[in-house]
């Protein structure tokens, strides 16, 4: 069946490529489990305090962006369309930053001391 006037290319691709992507993935993937698996000592330690400043920081956006709400009288509202559109970047931007400091605390549990 004829799929090139209605897709945009990704099955050809994936056809042709798809094996080596998920190899480099896999790769890429194992290297960076290894990496947490062997840390150790002060980078652990640097590790540690960069999670918790960027969860503060996150979370400190967040509640930024949450103020207004607060105010009026909202309290349990959730999603980016209960905050103030000005404030919405600022909003994501919090989440964004609090998730990638929390994968990185997750991350740090595989390692031994």
């Amino acid at each position: 069946m004829e799929n090139r006037s209605r897709g945009n290319g990704l099955e050809t691709f994936l056809e042709h490529w798809g094996f080596l992507l998920i190899t480099l993935a896999s790769i890429a993937v194992l290297q960076l489990v290894m990496f947490f698996l062997n840390l150790n000592g002060k980078p652990w330690i640097y590790f540690f305090v960069a999670s918790v400043v960027i969860l503060i920081s996150g979370a400190a956006m967040i509640i930024c962006a949450k103020i207004p709400v607060y105010r009026s009288g909202r309290f349990f509202t959730f999603g980016v369309k209960s905050v103030p559109e000005h404030l919405a970047g600022c909003y994501r931007w919090g989440w964004r930053a609090f998730l990638f400091g929390t994968t990185l605390a997750l991350c740090l549990l595989l390692s031994r001391q």
